[in-house]
């Protein structure tokens, strides 16, 4: 810590610096309120893709076994022609949304193909697009990680550093000037008696 002044001057300034710091603080606590909650409303979120997934692949298994066999070959079908993604600002944070997920099947002997082709294809696109979700899910999950800490030490620092500071500053200044204004006003009271001694 660099050796403060001891004058009026810095004194304003810490005063200055102080108040500064104490109308940052909360705006800080509720950047950090907004993205915990946005962060518990990310983890619902991942929480009912997984149930829906969960749920996905139980249907399949129940109601379509004889994909299990074909699964690979069904996936090579199914092509991703793009997924479309937008980017929204929360409290200053940019997070990936999920749009949507376009995709092509490779062409198929409709006539030549089971029954349960057509409902396969479309289970196992549902699967993907409900990963393709999950990882923007995720990403989004990482990037507020990385803002809440950094938020969370900028508010530690402002409260648990700074603002003592300023005010361990500021009463040190005070002190200093007020003992200063003590001993003028002593010494001239010793100057006023000596020279009404003479």
């Amino acid at each position: 810590m660099t050796q403060v002044k001891l004058n009026k001057s810095a004194l304003s300034l810490q005063q200055k610096n102080l108040k500064n710091y104490q109308r940052y603080l909360p705006s800080l606590e509720l950047k950090r309120k907004k993205l915990l909650s946005v962060r518990v409303h990310i983890d619902e979120n991942i929480q009912q893709l997984t149930n829906k997934e969960v749920q996905l692949k139980e249907h399949m298994k129940n109601n379509l076994p004889m994909v299990s066999g074909m699964i690979t070959e069904i996936k090579k079908m199914i092509q991703i022609d793009s997924v479309d993604t937008a980017e929204e600002n929360i409290a200053g944070v940019n997070l990936p949304v999920f749009k949507s997920v376009k995709y092509t099947v490779e062409g198929y002997a409709y006539l030549n193909t089971p029954h349960w082709f057509e409902a396969a294809i479309q289970a196992i696109s549902e699967l993907v697009s409900i990963r393709l979700q999950m990882r923007t899910l995720l990403l989004q999950q990482e990037i507020l990680a990385k803002a809440i800490k950094t938020v969370t030490q900028r508010k530690n620092l402002f409260e648990k550093v700074l603002i003592p500071d300023a005010l361990k500053q500021i009463r040190l200044i005070q002190i200093f000037l007020a003992d200063t204004e003590r001993a003028a006003v002593v010494s001239s009271k010793i100057a006023k008696k000596k020279r009404e001694m003479l």
